[in-house]
């Protein structure tokens, strides 16, 4: 009778281990899916964070080549405002000049509009 008792007890632990190895087993093989899963997110990451990069670089160096140009650009603007001050200055000096001065001959092919204008500045 002890020895139906003591087989019984053993045929229950090994019943149990069965159980939980089979629990184990299936717990292993989700955890190896997820883990090639987590790979597989961790290289698409790796490819997006490679591609902003990327993206980043060519965007910076986009930039500084457009602030060339603006700087390029305000600086024709800030030549020709200059230009256009004298020219402005030039005129009301002119306009504003009492008459006695010596009357200006009108004939367009011997003198430029922008006779009073100094050469550097032309």
């Amino acid at each position: 009778m002890t020895s139906w008792l003591i087989d019984a007890v053993l045929v229950g632990a090994l019943l149990v281990t069965s159980w939980r190895t089979g629990s184990m087993y299936k717990e292993l093989k989700r955890l190896r899916s997820e883990e090639n899963g987590f790979r597989q997110a961790l290289e698409d990451a790796d490819a997006s964070i490679n591609r902003a990069a990327n993206a980043v670089v060519l965007l910076k160096s986009e930039g500084v080549r457009t602030l060339r140009a603006l700087e390029e650009r305000a600086a024709e603007a800030q030549e020709l405002a200059d230009r256009l001050d004298v020219l402005i200055e030039s005129y009301e000096h002119r306009r504003v000049a009492p008459a006695t001065a010596a009357p200006i001959s009108h004939d367009n092919d011997a003198i430029s509009r922008f006779a009073s204008v100094p050469t550097a500045i032309r």
